[in-house]
């Protein structure tokens, strides 16, 4: 199957979108970057059930801005140094960190690894952007209010 874009190639390298750059932009970062930075994480991490003999495996909490609990799955290989390598995972829309194995090849090569359960989504982290229970078939964006 060809490949197919709306622009030549040329044109493709240039392109900055359709969007203008909202007028607001740095503040709005500089203010979300400055809440982030006052937030007290609190961390926590709770041993798994799952552990293997080549790697330690952990539930990682910590606070987000707005309060909410934010989980990940948290392995990290047993004979290597630091510092090493780390993988950071993002799942997709309505999805979750997923089972511990599909992460083992990484740990089996000295990667720790962090796979984060979106806010909102199908994992266990919490959502406090003002709605109750899970929004995993609602918004993809949320405007927090206030």
């Amino acid at each position: 199957m060809p490949l197919t874009f709306d622009l030549p190639l040329e044109k493709l390298y240039e392109y900055q979108g359709i969007n203008p750059k909202p007028n607001d932009f740095d503040r709005f970062w500089d203010l979300g970057l400055q809440e982030m930075r006052a937030t007290d994480s609190k961390v926590e991490l709770v041993p798994a059930d799952f552990q293997t003999t080549f790697c330690k495996c952990f539930h990682l909490y910590f606070t987000g801005v707005g309060g909410a609990r934010v989980h990940a799955k948290l392995l990290q290989p047993v004979n290597v140094s630091s510092p090493h390598p780390a993988v950071l995972m993002f799942h997709g829309y309505t999805g979750n960190s997923g089972d511990w194995v599909d992460k083992l090849p990484y740990v089996a090569q000295g990667v720790t690894v962090a796979a984060l359960d979106c806010r909102g989504q199908g994992g266990l982290s919490e959502d406090s952007g003002g709605v109750f229970g899970n929004t995993q078939h609602g918004h993809i964006h949320h405007p927090r209010s206030g």
